[in-house]
C-alpha cells in the first residue's frame, strides 16, 4: 500500500530524493528544468488557442509537478484540467492568478532547497 500524498506540500524533498536516487546533481537538474518548463506551461495557459491547448498544458504541468514532488502545483494543475470554459478571459484570469501564486511559492521552495539565488536560475 502506497503512502498518501499531501497535496499541500510545495516540494517534497524526500519524494524527490527517491526519484533522483539521492543524487543532488540530478535533483538540481530536474528542479531547474521544472522551473523553466513550468513558466512555459503558464504562458500556454495564459493564452490557449483552444480548450485542447489548455488541457494539454494543464496536464503536462500536473505530471511535471507531481513527478518532482511539487504536489500543491500538481493539485492546482489537476483542477485546471477540469475547467469547462478556459477561453473565457475572466475565468482564466482568476484561475491563473492562483496557479501563478502556487508556482512562485514552489519556485521559492526549490531555490531554498538548492541554496541558490533567484538570479542564478534565470541566467
Amino acid at each position: 500500500m502506497s503512502a498518501k500524498i499531501d497535496e499541500t506540500v510545495l516540494l517534497d524533498t524526500s519524494f524527490l530524493a527517491k526519484f533522483t536516487l539521492g543524487s543532488f546533481e540530478l535533483e538540481q537538474e530536474v528542479l531547474l528544468m521544472f522551473v523553466d518548463q513550468s513558466a512555459l506551461y503558464l504562458e500556454r495557459l495564459k493564452s490557449p488557442n483552444s480548450p485542447k491547448d489548455w488541457f494539454e498544458a494543464a496536464h503536462s504541468l500536473k505530471g511535471s509537478a507531481r513527478g518532482i514532488g511539487a504536489f500543491a502545483v500538481g493539485k492546482r494543475a489537476a483542477q485546471l484540467e477540469k475547467v469547462d470554459e478556459p477561453l473565457n478571459a475572466s475565468i482564466r484570469t482568476a484561475i491563473l492568478s492562483l496557479l501563478q501564486s502556487d508556482l512562485e511559492e514552489t519556485k521559492d521552495a526549490i531555490l531554498r532547497h538548492l541554496e541558490v539565488s533567484d538570479d542564478a536560475v534565470l541566467i
